[in-house]
Order: structure tokens, then C-alpha cells, then sequence
């Protein structure tokens, strides 16, 4: 990618000379996020990072990507999980859009649809927030150069995050509680861009409490990248989706 910065360039080798792989770029433009690392296993001889073309600052977005798996491989093998749904998210999520509230026949009828959604979307946003705020937080300190694309992402973001807020399936809507991962982040966005706007819409829709528990809760486990299962574990406890996702041992040829 010979468009990247020298700093990006780096960060880059860096995942290549800790996992012993060669990390390749393919566009993709149907990709409903920004970007997204696939690990070389299965046999593969290279991690694929995989970017939507025109999509904001791609310095960002690969350098974010790369501090996850910076941190995935700084792990020695048996410390290596995967992140497996158990598939009691959707009965839950369903009981969270259906309690306190009577609903239409036509509002029922999506419940199980919308909740899977719901599932979904809550289970990629806990595996990814809680060690991505802190990828945030390592690129903010370590690479001020990169601090304008950084700024530029998680604007970015912040603005997509906001769809959270009004997404709904007739009177279905986002259960309150899980508006606090989003709520989390848009706290960091405040705190590493020195504003004070990301926060006010949460606070307004009456989540921030959960956001700011999550950021404590986050704030209670140490660092290091040995603890992001703790990290991850903490959220879930916190937003009661414990039972939805169990830790598997990660085999690169499984």
C-alpha cells in the first residue's frame, strides 16, 4: 500500500515480524464497515485486511485494525481465544425489546427478526469496543503524527454511531441498556479529541449512565493485552450478556 504513511507502513510490519505473516490489502466495497483484519489460519499464507475503498481515512482504519492484532499476537499461543456466539443473545435481546411495553400484533410478529439483529450487532460491538477503545488510546499516545486521521475516524464513527439512537423496526428500538457501548466510546471520543459534543446525544436519550459503567469497569482492568478477555468479560457482566458468547481456544488450523 504504497499510500499509506511511513508510521501506518510500520505499525503494519510490526503485525507481520510478531505473527510471521505478510498482512495484503484487498478493496472490498461491500463491506458494512470501515475495515477488517481476517488472521492467517486455516492454511492461509497472509492476514487479508480488507478496506472499503473511499471510505474515510484509511491510515486509521488499518492502523486500528493492526493494534488488535498487535495485541492478539503479543499473547503467547495458549493465551489465544476465539470469541463464539452461544445463541441465547436472541432470546434475550427479544426479552429486552418486549419487557415493560405492549406492542401491536405487527410489532411482535418482528420481534424475532429485530432481535437477532439486536444479537448481532451487540455481540460485534462487545468484541470490538472495549479492546478498540484502548487501540485508540495506544495510537493516540504512541503515534501523534497519525492524531489528524485519527481525529478524522472516529468523527467518522461517532456520526455512524448516532443511527443507533432512532434505529427501530416499527416501535422496536435498540434496547436502552446496550446504548451504553456506544455511549462508552463517544466518552473517549471527548476525552482523546478535547470536546465535549460525542456525549451529549447519550446523555440526552438517558444511556450515559451505563456508558459511563462501562468506562469504569473498563477503567478497573489493567492494560496489558492479556487481560482483554477480562476486559470483554467485564462489559458483558455489566450489560448482562454474559450467556451470549463463550471463549474457545484458538487453533490456527481449526
Amino acid at each position: 500500500m504504497k499510500n499509506l504513511r511511513p508510521e501506518t507502513l510500520g505499525i503494519v510490519q510490526r503485525v507481520e515480524a510478531l505473527s510471521g505473516c505478510p498482512v495484503e490489502f484487498q478493496p472490498d466495497s461491500s463491506l458494512s464497515i470501515q475495515a477488517t483484519l481476517q488472521k492467517a489460519r486455516h492454511g492461509a499464507a497472509a492476514h487479508v485486511l480488507r478496506y472499503r475503498p473511499g471510505s474515510g481515512p484509511l491510515d486509521y482504519w488499518v492502523a486500528y485494525q493492526c493494534g488488535y492484532a498487535l495485541r492478539f499476537y503479543a499473547l503467547p499461543p495458549d493465551l489465544r481465544f476465539d470469541f463464539t456466539d452461544t445463541g441465547e443473545g436472541t432470546e434475550q435481546a427479544a426479552t429486552l425489546l418486549t419487557g415493560g411495553q405492549s406492542l401491536p400484533d405487527a410489532d411482535l410478529e418482528r420481534v424475532p427478526m429485530f432481535a437477532h439483529k439486536v444479537e448481532q450487532w451487540a455481540l460485534m460491538t462487545l468484541l470490538s469496543y472495549p479492546v478498540g477503545m484502548r487501540v485508540d488510546q495506544w495510537l493516540h499516545a504512541e503515534f501523534p503524527s497519525l492524531r489528524d486521521v485519527q481525529r478524522e475516524g472516529m468523527q467518522q464513527i461517532q456520526q455512524e454511531n448516532l443511527q443507533l439512537l432512532t434505529m427501530a423496526m416499527g416501535r422496536l428500538t435498540v434496547p436502552m441498556p446496550l446504548l451504553g457501548m456506544p455511549a462508552a466510546y463517544a466518552l473517549l471520543a471527548d476525552q482523546l479529541l478535547g470536546t465535549g459534543v460525542y456525549a451529549i446525544p447519550y446523555r440526552a436519550a438517558g444511556v450515559m449512565g451505563m456508558g459511563e459503567a462501562l468506562r469504569d469497569a473498563g477503567a478497573a482492568v489493567p492494560q496489558g493485552p492479556e487481560h482483554d478477555r477480562a476486559l470483554i468479560d467485564a462489559w458483558a457482566q455489566a450489560l448482562g450478556m454474559s450467556s451470549w458468547y463463550q471463549w474457545r481456544p484458538y487453533k490456527i488450523l481449526s
